[in-house]
């Protein structure tokens, strides 16, 4: 990043200040520790619209209108609060070589630099009013915890990719948030976090990580289980009626149906009754009336002869006895096997039935 006069060279240029001005409020600035335009603002030096004209105008950078900007939450959790919100600094968007941001402090150097070294980028800059900068990151942080799950839910991601674990469950009490996986009549606990979470923020950490989802909520007097179905894969040409089993439910493609709430499905809907014509999505076992239907390795149904059948078999971690290591990710299975193929359901059951994880 190019070498930059700062804010007070930049007045004396456009004469909004003078030489004297500006040391006097050098000299405050060191007393009420704000930045130089805020401390010549309160002296009546000038305004803040004197600070974004010059700005805008010596640096040639775009004026952002801060408050018409979607957030992108992934993008946000990259930063921490305390760099964004003390910094005034809003990350707009972000490609392949640079991140964009608004700033009312364009000539903040060091803080891009350290930016761009961490994050390994280019920083774009656009201009943009600071208080509403600052109101707008502290509303967005207010909602705590977030950005650790999000970080917890990445993670998990990576280590169930390639296994039958096809749910995600939170168990969400006042102080904790219990997380499980579960797939082939396996439930594996994975973490707790000692901090409180609404349903509303388990969704809101897979819409950042872009994770379509179908999802089951259940509650007592004590605790709401959220149980949440990713779908990550999609369906190209197979036959239906199929058992999926590898983590992430499939998409098919054209309109379709789930027995779950949808959340991210284009064209989707949540329906308890298959529609004849239409694919639907099936996490239980209760509607099996139609062929072009796909099912989770736990809702085995009888009704039909034949299955188009992909679905990695547990395994037992030998080289931990299940307690979990590096070997199985953490999750005491190894999916060494592999059945894949077009079966009936007595010669699935009698080939699962050989798993002794699976009960039949």
């Amino acid at each position: 990043m190019g070498k930059r006069k700062n804010i007070g060279d930049l007045l004396i240029d456009c004469g909004k200040i003078n030489n004297k001005d500006l040391e006097e409020g050098l000299r405050l600035q060191k007393q009420l520790n704000l930045r130089l335009g805020e401390t010549l603002i309160k002296l009546g030096k000038i305004t803040r619209d004197d600070i974004e004209w010059v700005l805008s105008k010596q640096l040639d950078i775009p004026f952002v209108m801060v408050e018409n900007i979607n957030l992108d939450p992934k993008l946000m959790y990259k930063f921490s609060k305390e760099l964004l919100i003390n910094n005034r600094i809003l990350p707009l968007y972000e490609t392949d070589e640079e991140i964009a941001i608004a700033t009312d402090d364009p000539l903040n150097k060091d803080v891009f630099e350290s930016i761009e070294g961490f994050l390994n980028k280019k920083i774009k800059l656009s201009s943009g009013n600071g208080e509403k900068i600052e109101e707008i990151l502290t509303q967005f942080f207010k909602r705590e915890g977030v950005p650790a799950l999000i970080s917890c839910i990445e993670n998990l991601l990576e280590k169930i990719e390639g296994t039958s674990f096809y749910r995600i469950d939170f168990i969400l009490s006042e102080n904790s948030c219990e997380i499980n996986v579960f797939g082939f009549r396996i439930v594996k606990k994975i973490e707790i976090l000692n901090d409180s979470y609404k349903k509303e923020q388990i969704f809101e950490s897979f819409e950042a990580l872009n994770i379509a989802f179908l999802y089951d909520l259940y509650s007592n007097e004590n605790s709401l289980l959220v149980s949440i179905y990713p779908i990550i894969n999609r369906i190209e040409d197979i036959s239906f009626p199929a058992i999926i089993g590898t983590f992430g439910l499939f998409l098919p493609h054209n309109i379709t149906f789930a027995d779950t709430f949808v959340n991210q499905l284009p064209f989707g809907f949540n329906s308890y009754i298959p529609v004849e014509g239409y694919t639907f999505i099936s996490t239980k076992n209760k509607f099996l009336d139609y062929k072009k239907t796909v099912f989770t390795v736990d809702s085995v149904p009888e009704s039909f002869d034949s299955f188009y059948v992909n679905i990695p078999i547990p395994e037992k971690c030998d080289s931990c006895g299940n307690k979990g290591c590096k070997k199985c990710n953490d999750l005491g299975y190894i999916y060494p096997k592999r059945m894949l193929g077009v079966y009936s359901f007595n010669e699935i059951k009698e080939i699962l039935n050989g798993v002794k994880i699976w009960q039949g």
